[in-house]
């Protein structure tokens, strides 16, 4: 396969792979978002997040918010709900 050929594919499914975000919940306790725009609101017991779609508010206790990389967090605490909201509108950079 041509090089070229290989880095447009991967460049395309990078482009994909940004207009999605994933979130991986394990026991209630451990909560992993990949791909958030931006914190909307950091509380101890709501998290309000903007992804690329819609935005998503986790509800629980003692909520914190660690590992921050460039598009990525993970949320511990005791959570007790996520809730959906409507189509998030990218901001024009």
């Amino acid at each position: 396969m041509n090089v070229n050929k290989l880095a447009m594919k991967f460049e395309n499914l990078k482009n994909i792979v940004k207009n999605h975000s994933y979130l991986s919940l394990e026991d209630n306790g451990f909560l992993t978002v990949e791909y958030v725009r931006e914190v909307l609101l950091l509380e101890e017991n709501v998290i309000k997040l903007r992804l690329a779609k819609n935005t998503v508010k986790i509800i629980g206790l003692d909520l914190s918010m660690t590992n921050y990389t460039y598009d990525s967090v993970k949320i511990t605490g005791k959570i007790e709900s996520l809730t959906f909201d409507g189509e998030s509108r990218e901001r024009n950079a």
